[in-house]
């Protein structure tokens, strides 16, 4: 090979490497700006989102507000029955305390003797037997 042939193979190499470099540079290029451009998209759509979530905390502040004030305002049905029998001159009275009941539910039961007395309570007072295990 003569040494113009070489010239001329090395340059064709330099061109070809030349365009090669180029179409890399603008892939590169474009990638760049594809990947700034959704950098950008990302970056409204999370203050967006920041904002929501913001709008949600303070709707949900209000919320809990309103549910503390409704708790504060609630009256429970026996406070209501106490307040009507108070106006209409009754004293109302004291409900008995379920535990005292179920206890001496199941004491009575546990004093009885053996015998279809017993067996009758038992079926009369099963739920109650059974819950105070």
């Amino acid at each position: 090979m003569t040494i113009e042939e070489r010239f001329k193979a090395a340059e064709a190499a330099v061109v070809s490497l030349t365009a090669e470099r180029d179409d890399l540079r603008k892939t590169v290029e474009a990638s760049v700006v594809d990947v700034s451009a959704e950098l950008d998209a990302a970056k409204v759509s999370a203050a967006s989102q920041d904002q929501k979530v913001q709008e949600l905390e303070v709707a949900l502040a209000d919320a809990n507000a309103k549910i503390a004030k409704l708790e504060a305002a609630k009256a429970t049905g026996s406070a209501e029955a106490a307040v009507i029998l108070a106006a209409s001159g009754v004293d109302p009275v004291a409900a008995p305390i379920a535990e005292a009941v179920v206890g001496s539910i199941v004491e009575q039961y546990a004093a009885m003797p053996v015998g279809p007395e017993r067996r009758a309570f038992f079926k009369k007072h099963k739920a109650v037997l059974f819950s105070s295990k």
